[in-house]
């Protein structure tokens, strides 16, 4: 049997114990999240587009009332099948990062072209175009000279290891300031603009490649995740 006493003498658990108790847990609960979701990451990066020499303000020009570029990465730069979980772009400091463009589509596509024509269609090469994204977008603001800032992250494309990949980028209007990324000159498939979203043909800038890292798989959690979590529990 329990007395009275003893339950008058168990010692209460003060405000500040319970909401260490809380944060030890969350903290358990983030450290198990972050390292299943470390084992579970299968994602694998590849740098493409030759060596970053100089920014350049395509496609994300937006001094122009709309856009429709092209650029293509060799299958060699890749070398792995897999699905494309993300594409990302380096980011040069010379422009801004405030760039919002507004009825933006972003394509990727299979190609057995080696290098861009100043056609659009034709450089899909009788492959089927997939749109990876639709709808508003803003380049992330903050970011210093070097970073990458994501571009899209499909749920739709399986990269085969076997052609190209081209990726398309078309956007109608925008706002903000003009927004460089890093791009190399020579040696390259190319990058085709036009400064109206449904061109048919463009200005081909030939030799150019635009640098991009491509996600084949499941990207790892960001450590920053856990960076969060902890702030949330101060």
């Amino acid at each position: 049997m329990v007395l009275a006493t003893e339950i008058t003498n168990f010692p209460m658990i003060g405000y500040e114990e319970v909401r260490k108790m809380r944060n030890v847990l969350f903290l358990m609960l983030a450290l198990a999240l972050a390292t299943a979701g470390t084992v579970l990451a299968t994602g694998s990066e590849h740098e493409v587009g030759g060596a970053a020499e100089r920014g350049h303000t395509i496609p994300f020009y937006t001094t122009s009332a709309a856009m429709r570029f092209q650029c293509m990465w060799l299958q060699g730069e890749i070398g792995e099948k897999g699905s494309v979980a993300r594409v990302e772009f380096m980011f040069e400091s010379g422009g801004a990062a405030t760039t919002s463009v507004e009825g933006c589509k972003m394509i990727l596509c299979h190609t057995n072209k080696t290098a861009l024509t100043n056609n659009f269609k034709a450089n899909y090469d009788f492959k089927t175009p997939f749109e990876v994204f639709s709808g508003a977008y803003s380049v992330p603001e903050g970011l210093a000279d070097g970073d990458w800032f994501t571009l899209c992250e499909p749920d739709n494309f399986t990269f085969n290891n076997k052609n190209n990949l081209l990726m398309e980028i078309s956007w109608a209007s925008s706002s903000g300031g003009t927004t460089k990324t890093y791009i190399s000159t020579t040696d390259q498939p190319g990058r085709l603009r036009a400064f109206t979203e449904a061109a048919e043909t463009g200005v081909l800038l030939a030799n150019q490649g635009h640098i991009a890292k491509i996600t084949i798989g499941n990207p790892a959690v960001s450590p920053t995740s856990l960076g969060r979590i902890k702030a949330l529990l101060n």
